[in-house]
């Protein structure tokens, strides 16, 4: 189980590099506004998690919920896999009555927990399908929807400009 874990934060990491060039070397003047594709980004929310937000732009949502989603995925995972050790304990206990009504109760336990992260992640990829779904539908609309706006990138004689800028009401 350690090794799965060591490997996530890995690829976490390599999916925010591969979208690095695209989220924070953007030139801070360009306004175009592209009509997204609301069923495409929709679609791409379903199969990766937070695609359909990258693909919208909003990239500061996309890694919490990617973040979110992997995380429910490892606790569905983990305690499927920890009811299905204390299933084989509790069936192979036939001497041992006690024992085998803990190992019974453990095994319960473990199944309400994968149910309970089964559906909260259900709920998690149905709001993030939706979500990306909206802003793709808002996204040629004309009006800045954000309080503030961040940017990172390079400046002049190869420095490095940080930006934040506020937008208010």
């Amino acid at each position: 189980m350690k090794s799965r874990q060591r490997l996530i934060i890995p690829a976490i990491l390599i999916l925010l590099l591969a979208f690095y060039s695209q989220t924070f070397c953007q030139d801070p003047d360009s306004t175009v506004l592209k009509r997204k594709n609301p069923t495409g980004a929709l679609f791409r929310s379903l199969f990766v998690p937070g695609w359909g937000q990258f693909y919208n732009g909003k990239y500061i949502k996309a890694v919490v919920i990617a973040g979110i989603e992997v995380y429910l995925i490892n606790e569905v995972y983990t305690h499927w896999h920890k009811a299905n050790l204390h299933e084989k304990h509790f069936t192979n206990a036939f001497d041992y009555p006690v024992y085998q009504a803990e190992e019974f109760a453990k095994y319960e336990k473990e199944l309400d927990r994968r149910g309970n992260a089964t559906w909260f992640l259900a709920a998690t990829v149905f709001l993030s399908m939706f979500d990306a779904y909206v802003d793709a539908h808002l996204s040629d609309f004309d009006q800045p929807d954000k309080a503030f706006e961040v940017y990172i990138g390079p400046g002049h004689d190869d420095d490095i400009l940080a930006l934040l800028s506020f937008n208010l009401p």
